[in-house]
Order: structure tokens, then C-alpha cells, then sequence
């Protein structure tokens, strides 16, 4: 990335997001706005970064001495900084359609280039847009504030979030919880062997996608993508240093093959693995929905209050949100997924439905900021934790007693386990080893009682003592601890 690019970046761009006025509105519902991202997908930020590609296309071409040094001195940052805070998009939108009291150009980066004339020397204009097509700026400004909002924002939020997470596996490693499979009561597990599971998910999707966005391209070559146009002007060697030099400063890659516009496969698979991280937190939430519920009440969560009903704890608010969010997120990568084609890969049709692409970062970013909460929230009932493995703790042990049986060599097992000792074990109230040393002193089977003989030496204690059968369940979450996120580094164009 180029030096004055991170200057324009930490200490320029703020500065115009701030200013008064400015509609930083971005694509969605408007409850779900999170401040962090209006810098980067605010409204009026777009012509931002169109004015940063074609502002570091005049330095590339300065840098191959297109430009001759004379003029590219005149090229400061003291100039890109007056660009950026004079020309709004809204301010496009008005040169566009003529809503500023003159005749408008009808074409919104011919707006554009009017306006920054305006504000650049005239020996600067000839350089203007100079071999470009209005979608090499527009592919490439978007190709870099997707990934800048990730690395910028999304980033810091996933580590943190990362290490919230981390932190509860561990505060609760030891305790034993009911397993549940079809949400009834199954084998025993931990309340951080759950809470592990989950996010090994959660690392898996967050560093995959910090792959893909490190791939998203941009593109700098002409109305059809042969570069014919840079090639005649610059020569066919500085126009492939031009374009990789350009890439290079916005740390880019360059699209090997493009037409009009970009291949929209990077930024679909960017899209997509951000769809897969919400389903991770949609799945948190709903774990905890059910958990926090009446029925099982092992969890508590942030919460809100019924608007009539004063007897309610709490209404489990955000885990219910990050479930809704998941359905958002999908619906919006729709678009993406049914705008992939284009007609001998250079229409336009989906230029604007590109626009709302971004509303599943926003929606994405919000459902982060609502798993921080709820996971900073996030605390256990032991006592209703136990309460609800004690109910059920002796008989879901029919997995153990059916599995020695039948290593033993008795058969019809499962039929045995499941119709006869399970049930009689509910209503007498036995672990499954004693109801099998009852049901076998009221009915004399030889053959069982030798093999039960042989389990019950191997197996009784697990019986007896359903809270040890949890396998590797702590081992598992304790490792899951250490798992801490890492965005891996991955070679820069």
C-alpha cells in the first residue's frame, strides 16, 4: 500500500466522514447502522474512494513519467485532501442529473471528473481518466473498500469477539451438562465442550474469510479489458507496469482476465464466507434461545423485558437477534449469488443491485457487535444445569449398557435396553446397572447373566456414575481455549 494512501486512510478519511452534512447512510434497515463502518460504506463516502483510484492513477502515471515531473509535483496530498472533503457523492448525484442548477452530464463519473477539474490544476486534466472505463474505477474503489472495511473493522471486532469466547470455554470447562441430540436429553457433555464446538466454526469462517478478502481484485483494463488503450498511449510495457504499479499502491490484486467490469467470483466468495461466519453466530444464538427458554433455563443472556407480561426474567433479545440477522444476511447474498453472469461478460444489468451488495457487511459487522454482547453477558444456572442432567442422567446411559452387551455377544441388545431396563429404570428410579441386577434376579437368563457378569466389571462405574461419561469433552473445550484467532499472512500483490 502506498504511503500516502495509509496518511489519506488514518488521518484524511475521518476528517470527511465527520464533516457536517455528509449522508452516511448505508445499505439496509436503519436500526442496523454501526458507526465503525460509515467511514468505509456511508453514502456519501462512495465518490471518496472513485476520487482515491483515479487520484493514484495520476501517480502511476507520473510514476512511469507519463506525467512529466513538472506536473506531478503538483500532485500533493494537500490536493487529494481538498478533493475528498469538497465532493460528496451526493454532490455527484447533483452534477449527474443536473440538480445544481446546471445541465447535468447524465453519467455519474463524468459528474465526477467535472467536479475534480474543478479543483486540480488545468495541466493536470489531460491526465484525468486517462485509458480508463468508468468500471475500472468503480470494480477497483469497490474492490478496495471491501477489503479495508474488513482488515480496518471487521478484524479488530472478530479478535475480540475471538477472545470473549475463548474466555467463557474456559470459565466453564468443568461442568457437566446434558447433551442433546433432536433436542431431547442425550449423552453428557460440558458446557464448554457446546460453547467449543461453535467456535471452532467461528475461527474456521473468520480466517477464510480474511483469505478472501486479502484476494479481492480491482481491474485497469479499458472498456473490454485487452488494455489496447494504455497500450498505444504508454507502450505495452508501462501499461502492465502502470496497472500492476496502481494495484500495488491500493494493495490490490490485478484481475489476470476482465472485461468491462471485473470477474465477480473474489467478491462472491468474500460474501459467502461472511454469510457462512453469520451462520455460526445465528447458531450460537439460537443455542441460547433454547437454553435460556423456561423449559431448560440453563442460560442467561442480555435480555429485554416483556411489554405486558412482569413476570418474565428476561426475553433473550440478542441471541434472538444474531438468529434474525442470519436470515438478513442470507436474503442480501441472493443478490450476489443472481448477478454473477453478464452478457458476454460485459453488461451492466446489476450495476444497481451491486450498490445494496455491501448491506451484508453491515448486517454481518452488527451481528458481531450483537455476539460481543451477548457473549460478555453470557452466565450459567449450575444449579438448573444440574437439575436437568440428574433427570435424565441414569437413562441416557442406555447407549453404554447396550454397546457392552453387545460387545459381549448378546443379542437383541438395543430391543433389550430400550423396551425393558430403560423404562424400568424411569419408574424405579435405578441406575441402569442396578435396574440390570433386578431384571435379571426376576428372570433367569443364564447366557445374560454370564455376560453381564463381564460388563458390569468393565462397565458398572459409568453406569453408576453418568457425570464421567463425557469422552474428551474437557480435553476438547481446553484445547478450543488455545485456539486463539490468527489471520494468517498471506502474500501481498
Amino acid at each position: 500500500m502506498h504511503n500516502l494512501l495509509r496518511t489519506v486512510l488514518s488521518d484524511v478519511l475521518p476528517l470527511v466522514a465527520e464533516q457536517k452534512g455528509r449522508n452516511l447512510f448505508m445499505p439496509g434497515d436503519g436500526r442496523y447502522q454501526p458507526d465503525e463502518l460509515k467511514p468505509f460504506l456511508g453514502y456519501d463516502m462512495w465518490a471518496a474512494f472513485l476520487i482515491i483510484v483515479e487520484w493514484f492513477w495520476l501517480v502511476t502515471l507520473a510514476e512511469v513519467n507519463f506525467i512529466p515531473p513538472k506536473e506531478a509535483k503538483l500532485l500533493t496530498q494537500e490536493r487529494l485532501t481538498r478533493l475528498l472533503m469538497r465532493i460528496a457523492t451526493t454532490t455527484q448525484d447533483n452534477r449527474e442529473k443536473g440538480k445544481d442548477g446546471r445541465e447535468g452530464t447524465k453519467h455519474d463519473i463524468l459528474a465526477l471528473l467535472e467536479l475534480m477539474r474543478r479543483y486540480l490544476p488545468k495541466t493536470l486534466h489531460q491526465y484525468l481518466h486517462l485509458g480508463a472505463t468508468s468500471y475500472d474505477i468503480i470494480c477497483t474503489a469497490y474492490g478496495l473498500i471491501l477489503k479495508l472495511a474488513f482488515k480496518k473493522i471487521f478484524e479488530p471486532k472478530l479478535l475480540e469477539v475471538d477472545k470473549i469466547w475463548r474466555e467463557k470455554i474456559l470459565e466453564y470447562a468443568g461442568v457437566v451438562q446434558a447433551g442433546r441430540t433432536h433436542l431431547q436429553t442425550a449423552l453428557p457433555v460440558t458446557v464448554s465442550f457446546w460453547l467449543a464446538v461453535l467456535h471452532h466454526q467461528y475461527v474456521d469462517c473468520a480466517v477464510k474469510a480474511y483469505g478472501h478478502a486479502e484476494k479481492i481484485t480491482g481491474k485497469f483494463t479499458g472498456a473490454v479489458g485487452t488494455s489496447a488503450a494504455l497500450e498505444v498511449m504508454l507502450g505495452r510495457a508501462d501499461a502492465n507496469t502502470a496497472v500492476n504499479n496502481l494495484m500495488l499502491s491500493l494493495d490490490l490484486w490485478p484481475a489476470q482476465y476482465s472485461t468491462q467490469i471485473a470477474p465477480p467470483q473474489p467478491a462472491a466468495r468474500f460474501y459467502f464466507e461472511l454469510m457462512l461466519l453469520s451462520g455460526v453466530l445465528g447458531n450460537l444464538g439460537e443455542d441460547v434461545r433454547i437454553l435460556q427458554s423456561s423449559q431448560f433455563g440453563e442460560i442467561v443472556s442480555v435480555g429485554s423485558s416483556s411489554s405486558t407480561m412482569a413476570h418474565k426474567k428476561a426475553n433473550p433479545i440478542a441471541a434472538e437477534n444474531n438468529c434474525g440477522m442470519h436470515v438478513n444476511i442470507i436474503a442480501e447474498f441472493m443478490k450476489i449469488a443472481l448477478t454473477l453472469e453478464s452478457d458476454l461478460q460485459r453488461d451492466l444489468r446489476w450495476s444497481s443491485v451491486m450498490r445494496s451488495f455491501s448491506s451484508v457487511m453491515v448486517y454481518g459487522y452488527q451481528q458481531l457487535l450483537t455476539t460481543e454482547r451477548l457473549l460478555r453477558s453470557l452466565s450459567i444456572d449450575r444449579q438448573r444445569i444440574q437439575e436437568n442432567f440428574d433427570t435424565e442422567a441414569k437413562l441416557v446411559m442406555g447407549e453404554l449398557l447396550h454397546l457392552g452387551l453387545q460387545s459381549h455377544g448378546y443379542a437383541g441388545t438395543h430391543a433389550l435396553v430400550n423396551k425393558k431396563i430403560v423404562p424400568a429404570a424411569a419408574l424405579s428410579g435405578k441406575n441402569l446397572a442396578e435396574q440390570m441386577d433386578q431384571f435379571l434376579s426376576l428372570n433367569h437368563d443364564k447366557e445374560l447373566e454370564a455376560i453381564w457378569k463381564k460388563t458390569a466389571g468393565k462397565f458398572r462405574f459409568s453406569l453408576e456414575q453418568p457425570n464421567c461419561y463425557i469422552g474428551k469433552a474437557i480435553e476438547l473445550a481446553q484445547a478450543e481455549a488455545e485456539n486463539n484467532l490468527n489471520f494468517l499472512v498471506t502474500p501481498t500483490p
